[in-house]
């Protein structure tokens, strides 16, 4: 995705975001839209694509929007930050991987 198409999805995405959120649109959109984008680029970053057609990737997307909103503040230790996510994402991170490499082999 192109930083425009990243953009644009992410506006068209938002209400869905805030209700994952469970706050109201309108509240913190700014902090909201680029925590989503650098969701989005954490995903492409671990697995080579953001496929913004496949559930589990947008689920992904939504939970490391809220954990990037909810932990905001600047005193938390990477070694706190690192253990809470290995667990929670890795997993995921490593079935869209897997499915990314089996459609670029399948294109091959």
């Amino acid at each position: 995705m192109t930083p425009a198409e990243k953009t644009a999805f992410v506006a068209a995405k938002l209400s869905d975001i805030c209700n994952y959120l469970r706050i109201d649109v309108g509240d913190d959109d700014t902090i909201v839209t680029q925590d989503a984008l650098a969701a989005i680029e954490y995903i492409e970053s671990a697995v080579g694509e953001f496929n913004q057609d496949d559930s589990t990737a947008l689920l992904l997307m939504y939970a490391l929007t809220q954990d990037f909103y909810d932990n905001r503040e600047l005193m938390q230790s990477e070694q706190q930050l690192k253990k809470r996510q290995e667990y929670t994402y890795q997993s995921i991170i490593l079935q869209l991987r897997m499915k990314y490499e089996s459609r670029q082999e399948e294109s091959s």
